[in-house]
Formats: structure tokens, sequence, C-alpha cells
């Protein structure tokens, strides 16, 4: 159907008017301009000039799709496929149209019918696979993608894009040979340099990924991501001072943005606050919020101010308990008046923090003494075996998590009562654990964060995967066993058995991605020797 605007209009009178290619023509100069909405004003001229124009249609399409309407640019989309109904090129216009808008299941039928219109045309075959990929589909679109390739070897959107899904699907030397291949033929493609050094980052050639990220860079200078990951890399290896520098380019990522409430207000830079308000804000996780809070109580040791940290709500009551601090607030509460402010990530640079002088006294955060006695009575029936709690999921498909199957090995060690700390899907696990290894469900009575610490104060140790109990436990200073597949997160460094973060913290490493029997074979090592010391 013909848009409302252009039903029942008849083209102006007297005068001369231009044809609808001078229009068309003109807008296309202004879009190469980037003067999207002057160009949509002369695509508008020029489909009421010739009503049944398909290109002009297409156009208005594209330049509603890069000014960010999506009902616009769907609904010009669908004028130029009823004008052209043969077109594969516009189904595939339409299919990112819908794939932008998370429409995945109607962008593959639009992929579907590119590819049923024209069979030889690459790019179907191409966003076809992109659109299986978006299903979590990935078989399917790798097949696709092959099949974009074997058509137009030279494409080398898919050779990127079939990068990314056999990355997905696991295959690395494979990912790493499209994305080399989609670089040979795209130099300049800075995102390439960047996947290409993510993946040498996971093989441990930190040389080869340092020089991608490089080039990277060097290809895009404000590239934000590139940044983050190169100083991500250099904090893993120890190099603090070059690190936090680098790092503040995450505050222009997207999801910290977003989170990033009053990036706009002034920054604080250290100095004492003679009288002002310093707002602190966490930008990140809860585990980030943990690690780095400890600087909170350092700001507002810098003195003559006040400290008001902002942070998730779970976290609010646990952090409230520290005296290092004039108040704690949720997100959703009102935050009051204040002169400076600074994302809680930002303060290890301020702080001027190298490994050699990590703030690590612990504990800085602290458990609730009246919810502690109530689980140290309700634990006392265990007698004198070790307490021992158990997390080992962080996401339905994090690389961080452990099925608790993998734990297995700690069935045989004696003298030992387990309890599951884990929260989510995973949780159920424990009703299924492997032979022998019998863990005791406590979740039913943790509402925050404030509830774990105190069921951590009542126990003898925590081994966890890498999450934010691991980072309660390390803060409050009890001890924790922190478990790690390869690579481990920056924070915890290279080739590490502790932390400087947390002293009280033990690091078990995979010896290779995904050897998790490795691991829990040393744990349960471990863990027996605990217990014939505590004898």
């Amino acid at each position: 159907m013909l848009p409302g605007w252009l039903r029942g209009r008849s083209r102006p009178r007297g005068g001369f008017v231009p044809p609808a290619a001078a229009e068309l023509e003109a807008a296309k100069q202004l879009l190469a301009g980037g003067q999207i909405e002057a160009a949509i004003e002369r695509l508008r001229q020029a489909l009421e000039l010739d009503p049944r124009h398909p290109e002009a249609a297409r156009e208005l399409a594209v330049a509603w799709h890069a000014l960010g309407d999506a009902d616009q640019a769907e609904h010009f989309a669908r004028l130029a496929i009823e004008l052209d109904p043969g077109s594969a090129e516009l189904r595939l216009h339409l299919g990112n149209v819908l794939r932008g808008t998370g429409r995945h299941e109607e962008a593959l039928d639009c992929c579907c019918e590119a590819v049923r219109l024209d069979p030889a045309l690459a790019r179907a075959h191409n966003n076809l696979g992109n659109a299986y990929r978006d299903l979590g589909r990935t078989e399917e679109g790798i097949a696709a993608l092959r099949e974009a390739i074997r058509i137009d070897p030279g494409l080398w959107e898919a050779h990127y894009n079939l990068a990314v899904a056999l990355r997905e699907a696991g295959d690395r030397a494979a990912a790493a040979e499209h994305i080399g291949a989609a670089l040979e033929r795209r130099p300049d493609f800075a995102q390439g340099w960047l996947d290409l050094g993510l993946l040498r980052y996971l093989e441990g050639d930190l040389a080869e990924a340092r020089a991608h990220y490089d080039r990277a860079i060097a290809e895009k200078p404000d590239f934000a991501e590139a940044h983050v990951s190169r100083a991500l890399q250099r904090l893993a290896q120890g190099d603090f001072a070059a690190g936090w520098e680098e790092y503040e380019w995450r505050l222009q990522l997207d999801y910290v943005r977003r989170k990033g409430l009053f990036a706009s207000k002034p920054r604080w830079d250290g100095s004492p606050l003679a009288g002002r308000t310093l707002l602190l804000y966490g930008e990140q996780g809860f585990g980030d919020t943990l690690q780095f809070f400890r600087y909170a109580p350092l700001a507002a040791a810098r003195g003559g101010g006040r400290v008001v940290v902002s942070c998730l709500s779970d976290l609010k009551a646990l952090l409230s308990r520290n005296p290092g601090v004039d108040a704690v607030l949720g997100f959703e509460d009102p935050i009051p008046p204040f002169d400076l402010c600074l994302p809680l990530l930002s303060l290890p640079r301020l702080f001027g923090t190298t490994l050699e002088t990590v703030p690590a006294e612990v504990p800085y955060v602290y458990a609730d003494p009246g919810k502690s006695r109530w689980w140290a009575e309700r634990l006392a029936a265990d007698g004198m075996a070790l307490k021992v709690g158990l997390v080992w999921a962080s996401g339905p498909k994090s690389t961080r998590s452990i099925p608790l199957r993998e734990l297995a090995p700690l069935a045989g060690v004696p003298g030992v009562s387990f309890y599951s700390l884990q929260r989510g899907d995973a949780a159920r696990e424990a009703d299924k654990a492997p032979g022998g290894l019998r863990v005791r469900d406590l979740t039913a009575g943790l509402t925050d964060f404030s509830d774990n610490a105190a069921l951590l104060a009542s126990l003898d140790l925590l081994i966890a995967a890498d999450t934010s109990v691991a980072h309660l436990a390390g803060a409050m200073g009890m001890p924790v066993w922190t478990l790690h597949n390869d690579p481990a997160d920056w924070r915890w460094l290279l080739d590490r058995e502790d932390s400087p973060w947390y002293p009280t913290m033990r690091l078990f490493r995979v010896a290779r991605a995904g050897d998790w029997a490795g691991v829990a074979a040393k744990v349960a090592s471990a863990l027996g020797a605990l217990v014939r010391e505590r004898r």
C-alpha cells in the first residue's frame, strides 16, 4: 500500500516539475554528504513525482534506518518490495531493519526469500548466516556463510561473519583463519584486528594480541573497545600504571555510558573534599563493585567532606555497614545534592595503584552480627565438620561456570559438609549432585548480599567459580578458593596462585581451557590437607 501522504494527491500544477530521477540523484548526493534529513525531503519529492519508483522508496528506507527510525525504515522497505517484488536486495534490506529491532524470525524469513529469489547472490547467503546465528542456530549459520564464500571468495564480510560463528562454535583456529582472510581483503577493518587480538589473547599469545590491538587503534584511533582490550591486557600483565590510564576508555563504551548517569557532573581529581560531597557510583557488576568499594573509605580519608556511594540495590544493606562512608544508596534511591562524582573503577588510577600498593586490608565489608548468629545456630547441628560453601556457576553461558558434576572428586574428602550458595538456574544441579557429593541448599534464606555475608561468616571456607560471591568472601577476609578457566579475568593476573587484592584468596587455574577435572583434583587434594591440618 502507498503511504497516506501519497494517496489522493496530484502533482503540482503550473511551472516545470523536475523529474523524479533528478530528485533521486540530488538525494543520493545529500546522503553521501551525511545530510540525511535533507535527503529524505528530496526522496519524498521523488516519490511524490513517481509513486511507483522502487529506488526512491528503497533510499527512503535506507535514510530512515540511518536515522534510527525503525518504523519508517520498515514502512518504506515494505513499500519498495511492493513496487519491486522480485528484488532480493530489497528483502535483504528489510531483513536488516527487522534484525535491528530484534525480530529475528521475520529477518530470517526475509533472508530465505532473498536466497530463493537470487541463489547466486553471495550477500543473501551472508545475511542468512547472520540470521541463523541470531537465533542460536550456529551450525546452519556456518553452512550459509560457507556458501556465501564459495559463491564470492572475495566477500570479506562473509569471511568475518564466518569467523564470528566459528568462534561461537569453539573453533578458534578456524575463526582466526577467516578473520585473517577478511583482513587481507579489508586491511583497514579495525574490528577485525581487535577480534584477531582477542583470539590470540585467548590462545595465550600476548605479544601477537598486543600487536593486533595496536593495529586496530592505528586504523581507528578512537576505537574504545580496542583501547579497553589493550588496557585489560596491560592490567593482567601487572602494568597497572599504563593499564589504569587506558582503562578510562571504558567510559566511552555503550554499556558503561548507559550506567554513567552522572558522567556530565564534575569529576573528582583526588584533592581534599573541603566540605564538598563526593558521589562514587558503580558502573559495572556486583563483583566489580565489591572489589573496588575498598577505595570509598580511602576517598573519605582525604578529609573535609562527605562520601556517598550509589550501587546496585542488592549490595546496599551490606555496604551500608562500612563506617568509612557517609551513605550507601541503591540506584533506585533519590540522589542527594553532590559536588563531585567518580565511577568506582576510576579510583585505582586516581590513587596511583600499583601491584605493590594495592589497598588489601581486609575485611572492608562486614556481616550483620545478628544474621550471622542466626546462621551459626542453624549450622551448629553439623558439628565439627569443615563447613564449605560452594558456588559453581556465573551465568547460563559464562565460560567461568563449572558444571557441578566436575566437582565430584570433592565427595571423596571425609569430614566436610558442603552448602550451596548457588543462585539462578544452576542451583537446581544441587538436587542431582554427582555420586557421593551431598550439597545442602541454603539459598532459600538468601535475599541480598547482606544475607550471603552472614552465611559466609558461619562457614570455614568458600570454594567458588569466578563470581561475585568469591569477591564477597575475599572482601570479608574469609578463606576462599577461586576456580578459574583459561584465560582468567584480568584482575587475577597471570600464572599466580594468590591475589594481591584478597590476601585470603587462593587461585586454582585450569591447565587448559575447560580442564575442570584437573582443577577439581587439585582442590580435592588441598581440601583433604586442610581437613587433616584441622585435626
